[in-house]
């Protein structure tokens, strides 16, 4: 009978050792089908937020790029003016913002802007096809601008240095142009720096825009022409003379003439405006 005892007394700590491991166990399996329960909650608000923003997409990959913004958005530099140093050659990147056809395909933004360089996030997964991170590419320019950019810091430090060279009597030329795929903003930008070009233009010429003694040009002496065409599929037509084709030479300086182009002549900014928007018919 003492030896049963021994044995009944041993057995039963053993048991409520056991049933305390199920129950730590069970309580363990509970805390974490609520914690997925919070991410998933939390997962489905932050999509909310993303989209209402206008920024949808993964939602881990947008939380990685805006965790690597806070981490680095001290890196910007703040942009410098250039009058009288303005380089020979200045490149510039504007950053759009994502468009509705993006917004429909689920895209998220990737790119950031701290001036004077722009990153590229590129989302990847690891080798365990479920791990997900970025891949980081930077490139660096004269100028970069993000989204919240205006056309106007674009002109300011882009193409307004421009404008006192050409009107310093001096024979200099000057050429800005945009560059990028289909959708990318040329001509919302170019439309907008062609507006304070004319602005500018004439009134530094006309002596009202204080710009210095080096701007020696005036109306007085000075003729504003424009001309406008357009190079599409091996085809160069005036746009100002019914899309008259033209052909495309190099004269004896070995300098490139468009022959035929005509020129018209604008007395003013509203005259040159009437000529880009004839040319934009």
């Amino acid at each position: 009978m003492g030896s049963n005892r021994r044995a009944s007394s041993g057995m039963a700590p053993a048991k409520d050792q056991t049933r305390r491991r199920i129950e730590r166990m069970e309580a363990e399996r509970e805390e974490r089908r609520r914690a997925m329960q919070d991410r998933r909650a939390e997962r489905a608000a932050e999509e909310e937020r993303n989209i209402a923003a206008g920024n949808p997409g993964d939602v881990d990959f947008i939380g990685l790029v805006r965790k690597w913004r806070e981490e680095h958005g001290g890196a910007a530099r703040p942009h410098e003016s250039s009058a009288g140093d303005h380089p020979k050659i200045c490149i510039c990147v504007r950053k759009r913002p994502v468009s509705d056809k993006e917004r429909k395909k689920r895209d998220h933004d990737s790119v950031t802007c701290l001036h004077p360089t722009v990153w590229v996030h590129s989302a990847k997964l690891r080798v365990d096809g479920i791990s997900k991170y970025l891949d980081h590419a930077s490139f660096r320019f004269d100028h970069s601008f993000d989204e919240a950019s205006t056309t106007e810091d674009i002109y300011f430090h882009s193409t307004r240095p421009l404008i006192d060279f050409v009107c310093s009597g001096k024979g200099g030329r000057a050429t800005v142009f945009a560059y990028g795929q289909t959708g990318s903003g040329k001509t919302y930008t170019m439309g907008g720096i062609q507006s304070m070009v004319a602005e500018d233009l004439f009134e530094i010429l006309s002596g009202r825009h204080g710009g210095g003694a080096g701007n020696s040009c005036t109306l007085e002496d000075t003729a504003v022409t424009v001309t406008f065409f357009e190079i599409y599929g091996g085809r160069i037509q005036d746009l100002l003379n019914e899309r008259k084709r033209l052909k495309l030479l190099e004269d004896g300086k070995g300098e490139v003439v468009i022959s035929g182009l005509e020129e018209f002549e604008a007395n003013g900014p509203d005259q040159f405006f009437t000529l880009l928007d004839a040319g934009n018919g």
